[in-house]
This record gives structure tokens, sequence and C-alpha cells, in this order.
């Protein structure tokens, strides 16, 4: 079927989700954009670990990334629909359109007990707010290899489509789990042994590369203008800082995230 109309039911749909966190949470839908990002989607449609409802191409995204949007699209899903160049235009979040996109079902990821391993390695996201951020960090964790993510105390939301681009994929294929407040979610990884390191800055906290990660271990990182509360850090087993001799005393949230997770993953890394 093909889509001329911006008053398209299925447009308006897809744009109220792509612009409402609350039109996402009352649905239970999220979009995706872009045709690698898609494709994604795709591969973990067919292996039932994601759930697509709509998707949307324009012909020259389909002549173009004709190694992501193929016939295989077509086939699989009931939903399948070409849109003018115009339309994709008001659909996209992005500056610079590639006209592919998918509406799909959000993911059971709430936090349990039963969720957390033992021996696990997981980062816990305590209030960081930009999108940006978030998705690095994501995109981060996968690369090193962490068993989880975590998120905590308002933070940005998973299925905002800035940190699902940010991400580059990696929002779908890591685990990541919603708690629903930091004090429970410290109990649960307790309960199971892991020990919880809340990232501060504060040259008599522990430095990142004496920290102990050889067994179950946690990772907390804070908000970007306000790092995590003191009532947080104390909830905590151990504090842990970067070291630093230059001129300046702190990293944005993502740099320092990236290198803490470097050093808690690097044993199996290397």
């Amino acid at each position: 079927m093909h889509i001329s109309s911006r008053d398209n039911p299925k447009i308006k749909q897809y744009i109220k989700l792509s612009t409402s966190k609350k039109a996402r949470r009352e649905t239970g839908l999220f979009v995706l954009e872009g045709a690698r990002l898609c494709k994604d989607a795709f591969d973990l449609w067919q292996t039932d670990k994601l759930e697509i409802t709509a998707c949307f191409a324009t012909e020259k995204a389909i002549e173009k990334y004709g190694e992501y949007v193929n016939s295989d699209w077509f086939e699989s899903c009931e939903q399948f629909y070409t849109v003018d160049e115009s339309i994709a235009v008001k659909m996209s979040d992005s500056q610079y359109p590639q006209g592919v996109f998918v509406i799909a079902k959000m993911l059971d990821n709430t936090l349990s007990s039963d969720k957390i391993k033992p021996n696990g390695k997981y980062l816990i996201l305590d209030d960081v707010q930009d999108p940006g951020n978030v998705g690095t960090l994501l995109r981060t964790a996968d690369a090193v290899g962490v068993d989880s993510v975590i998120l905590c105390n308002d933070c940005c939301e998973l299925y905002n489509p800035k940190v699902l681009r940010s991400a580059m994929g990696s929002a779908l294929r890591l685990d990541i789990m919603l708690g629903n407040s930091f004090s429970q979610t410290l109990d649960m990884l307790k309960s199971k042994g892991i020990k919880v390191y809340a990232s501060v800055i504060d040259s008599d906290a522990v430095a990142v590369t004496d920290a102990d990660y050889s067994i179950g271990c946690a990772v907390v990182l804070g908000n970007e203008g306000n790092g995590m509360s003191d009532e947080d850090v104390k909830l905590c087993d151990e504090r842990i800082t970067i070291k630093m001799r230059g001129n300046l005393n702190s990293l944005n949230v993502a740099t320092a995230g990236s290198i803490i997770l470097w050093e808690m993953c690097r044993s199996e890394i290397l």
C-alpha cells in the first residue's frame, strides 16, 4: 500500500509516537528510524524478540538501501507501506532522513531479582537526562559486554528516538531493565551478591583502576549536572573516581562512563 497524505492515520500515529513520551507509554509502542536500525529491528522480529506492527519506506530508500530494505520486509510484515518523500520528511526526526521507519512494541524489561546474574557486570544510570549521553553509554556497554544496563530515578526514556538513534542498535541488542527506585534496585543487586560502585568526583575515592571488578559488580553513573545524590552514594558499597592530572576535574558522563566500563570489563576483553 502506498501513502501520499500526511493525514493518513498510520502517518499520524507514527508522528505522535515519535514526538510524545505520553503516547508511547499509553500505547506500549515506539518508533525507529534509519535503514540500519530498522534492519536490526527486523532481525529481532524474525527471532521473536521484537514485535513490529508497521514499517514504512520511500521508493528511493528501497532502491538505495537494498541490503537493508529487501523483499523479506514485504513478505514478513502485514503492514508495510511505501510513502512519498515529502511524507518521510514529516515523519523524520533527523536532518537527513533515510526514508525508512518502523513502529514496534515495547519490550517487557522491568527489573526483577530473577533477571540478575550473581557474577554479572552491570551499568546503572541514575537520573542521566541527555538522550545523547544515554545512547552513547548504551553503545559503550554493548561494546564492552556488560550483562545489563539498568535505568533508575527518572533517567531519560529508553524509547526516546534520540536515544535509539545515538545507541546505533545497541538499545535493541542489550539487556536493558527499568528499576522502580534506586534503593529497590540496589537491594535486588546486593541480594545476589553484586558489589555496587558509585562513580564520584572525589580525590579520596578509590581510583577506577584499583577497584576490584573480579566478582559480580555494578557501576552507577549519576546526573550530568549534579552527579549522584548523597543519599544514593551512601547506598552503594564503595566510591570510585577517575584520577586526573590535567586542567579539568570532571568529564562528560558519557566519556567518564566509557572509561569506567572499559576498566570494569577489561579482564574479559583482553
